[in-house]
């Protein structure tokens, strides 16, 4: 199995399934905005989509950024803006093409801290996260370098932001999370995460580490993360860590 070499999806399953896009908030006003969300959307329908039972779920990783030091009134008045903002412009898109996009209650909008009532145990689940980086000295080293990689400092509000981060797409990408759609149901059979970029090194060796022994059998993308700007499907078990780079 050839590391680090990865190839596009040709067609997604005919089973009812959920592509995620999670939404930075760093990005919004550029490579995410609604327009560019719409034609990731569309390239993705004319191309792979064998039937129409797949939902869409924007995920706004709002709450994340409160690990922060500026003000919670503050980020909280911004953040709410430019959620609001972005989930208009998208609807109007989406209204607009109605012809294209006919399934109109496919779509999704949820923010982060939708996702902790969506599981029962988030917070035992992030501690033993916190204690396994800790202790792990191969997890601090990627998260060291996934802080470098973005420009950031090693401090305590980076790393939380990107264990929350992680785990929260570990364990979605395995069930775990209750993630309201009114097409599929919760009938999902599968779920693709999308994002444009490459995903981090430090998600990458926890999907790899399985720490919760997780498994979702029926989902073929279950440790995967597509990349919407190289059009690839990037496959966790075939990533070389040590020559792999964000």
């Amino acid at each position: 199995m050839e590391k680090n070499k990865f190839r596009d999806i040709h067609k997604l399953p005919d089973e009812k399934g959920l592509i995620i896009f999670g939404l930075s908030m760093s990005k919004l006003g550029n490579r995410q905005n609604a327009k560019n969300c719409m034609e990731d959307i569309k390239k993705l329908a004319t191309d792979k989509v064998k039937k129409p039972l797949i939902g869409l779920n924007f995920i706004y990783g709002d709450f994340l950024y409160l690990y922060s030091d500026r003000p919670a009134p503050e980020l909280k008045h911004s953040f709410m803006n430019q959620v609001i903002d972005h989930r208009n412009s998208l609807q109007r898109i989406i209204e607009k093409n109605c012809t294209t996009f006919q399934i109109q209650h496919g779509f999704n909008y949820m923010v982060w801290n939708q996702l902790y009532v969506g599981t029962t145990d988030f917070n035992r689940l992030f501690d033993k996260i916190k204690k396994l980086y800790k202790e792990d000295l191969k997890f601090q080293k990627y998260i060291e370098e996934d802080c470098e990689a973005f420009g950031r400092e090693v401090k305590d509000n980076q790393v939380n932001f990107f264990l929350e981060e992680v785990l929260m797409m570990y364990l979605i990408s395995k069930n775990q999370i209750k993630l309201p759609n009114e097409y599929v149901e919760n009938q999902q059979k599968w779920i693709l995460w999308c994002y444009p970029g490459k995903p981090l090194k430090s998600e990458v060796y926890i999907q790899q580490l399985n720490p919760f022994n997780l498994n979702w059998p029926e989902n073929p993308y279950q440790n995967c993360q597509y990349d919407l700007d190289a059009k690839v499907l990037i496959d966790f078990n075939k990533v070389d860590l040590e020559t792999y780079r964000v």
